[in-house]
């Protein structure tokens, strides 16, 4: 009750704190005026292919869980839409574990073996983010007062998902097993941890590498036709960097649908891009109407529709008695 009280409060800190930056010298009218004059078709593209990107997500997803067990295509997407829509809802990317929940209790894999495979699943997404962004900073010609803050975040970026990196291959041996392997009870879930991570010492890590990127192309066509709607139309470095920027600050605690934290990162890569400010929060605001809300309600129906109540009232045993199931 006290880590999640932490919790609250601290995604609430940063939301009011990031949109207090945001909001610094920017015009309140002027976003409304952006909001109310929005080019709908835009608007309607950008959602087309953001859902295009969901599905390739989906399809990634079902490669690297391929290391465990063959999972039909829609369960996958529907555990998918569980865990990205609560993601939208709850702080510190809490419905990564509703995620690993739901796929335990939907087709009988262990949250260990689930959790490994999102694990994977977001140090790819990491390490193409900040590609993303050291590109699009390496093209740019904007003044170092405007590139310092993106500098910082891509150098953290950096260390944190190279670090990860490091430290996921180093455990893929059998480094957990030597660490922790005094503790009987806990042996048959670091074997399974060490058996998901394996992939990243195999040809299938190429080809998820080579997936990710292509699954960055529909990620940056949405976001730029988003920028569209508000009257923007950003280059190759102006995208990348707003690509980046935008998917590093959901990694902030805050409030729901990444409120402040979103509405920064939009409008420091719109003043990157030499736009007003304005067009950034409207942009980031926009977002947060038609990608993350939309996604947070089809998410939590798919989790009270499809598995009524386990999340308070855990089922006894697994649908595959084959598998262990984690406690």
């Amino acid at each position: 009750m006290r880590l999640r009280s932490i919790q609250i409060f601290l995604g609430l800190g940063c939301t009011f704190a990031f949109l207090a930056l945001a909001l610094r010298h920017v015009r309140v009218d002027a976003v409304r005026e952006t909001l109310v004059n929005v080019r709908l078709l835009w608007i309607a593209a950008a959602i087309l292919v953001y859902a295009a990107n969901l599905a390739l997500r989906a399809w990634r997803w079902q490669l690297i869980l391929r290391t465990f067990m063959e999972v039909p295509y829609l369960g996958v997407a529907r555990a998918l839409l569980v865990g990205y829509g609560l993601n939208a809802i709850m702080p510190a990317r809490l419905g990564e574990l509703f995620r690993a929940e739901f796929c335990k209790n939907d087709f009988g894999l262990a949250r260990s073996q689930a959790l490994t495979s999102i694990v994977i699943e977001r140090l790819f997404d990491g390490l193409t983010v900040v590609i993303c962004l050291g590109i699009g900073l390496l093209l740019a010609t904007t003044k170092m007062r405007l590139l310092q803050p993106l500098l910082d975040a891509l150098a953290i970026a950096a260390l944190l998902f190279g670090g990860g990196l490091i430290v996921l291959l180093a455990l893929s041996g059998t480094l957990l097993s030597q660490l922790f392997g005094r503790f009987p009870g806990l042996v048959p879930r670091l074997a399974l941890v060490e058996q998901g991570l394996r992939v990243l010492r195999t040809r299938r890590a190429l080809v998820l590498a080579v997936f990710t990127a292509i699954i960055y192309v529909p990620d940056s066509l949405s976001l730029w036709l988003l920028i569209k709607a508000v009257g923007v139309g950003l280059g190759l470095a102006g995208t990348l960097v707003l690509v980046g920027a935008a998917s590093l600050s959901t990694l902030i605690p805050s409030g729901p649908a990444f409120l402040g934290t979103l509405q920064f990162a939009y409008a420091v890569a719109m003043e990157f891009a030499g736009a007003p400010r304005e067009l950034g929060i409207a942009a980031a605001t926009l977002a947060q109407l038609v990608f993350f809300l939309p996604l947070a309600l089809i998410g939590t129906g798919i989790l009270v529709h499809g598995s009524g109540k386990f999340l308070f009232t855990l089922p006894a045993k697994s649908k595959s008695a084959s598998r262990p199931a984690d406690s």
